[in-house]
């Protein structure tokens, strides 16, 4: 009886040996997975902060368009303004509709999208190749 058990007992052994830390590779890999997407969530105060540093970046790259009259800043103004909505309408999402932090992100962006408008608006002015993308058309549907 003991032979019999004796090459189950090692085919048991390799299985455990084999399969175990398979598994466990497995779930360290998703449990880092599901920290790396804690991590690159941001919290209402962060994506507020990221998005206004980005409409700052925006402001400062229309400042020197209207100085200079280069219409690289103003293509630089309108992809920094474009960073600021998606990051507004990413901490938007974050909340459900019955917040404050969501009308604050939903006013912010607004405002936001107007000034988008006025970056178009100048582009269109300028020849046909300066001419801003409508990238942020579908963030700043209300």
């Amino acid at each position: 009886m003991g032979i019999y058990l004796k090459p189950f007992g090692y085919f048991l052994l390799s299985i455990i040996f084999c399969v175990c830390p398979m598994m466990l590779v497995g779930q360290t890999a998703q449990q880092k997975s599901t920290q790396i997407q804690q991590k690159n969530r941001l919290t209402f105060s962060q994506g507020m902060n990221q998005s206004a540093q980005e409409l700052k970046w925006s402001h400062t790259y229309y400042q020197s368009f209207k100085k200079t009259q280069t219409a690289s800043y103003l293509k630089l103004a309108a992809t920094h303004c474009a960073n600021a909505i998606k990051l507004l309408e990413t901490t938007q999402a974050m909340f459900p509709n019955t917040t404050r932090f969501y009308y604050k992100a939903k006013n912010k962006r607004f405002a936001v999208c107007q000034f988008y408008g006025k970056l178009q608006e100048t582009a269109l002015r300028l020849a046909p190749e300066y001419h801003i993308e409508d990238i942020a058309n579908h963030s700043c549907k209300f």
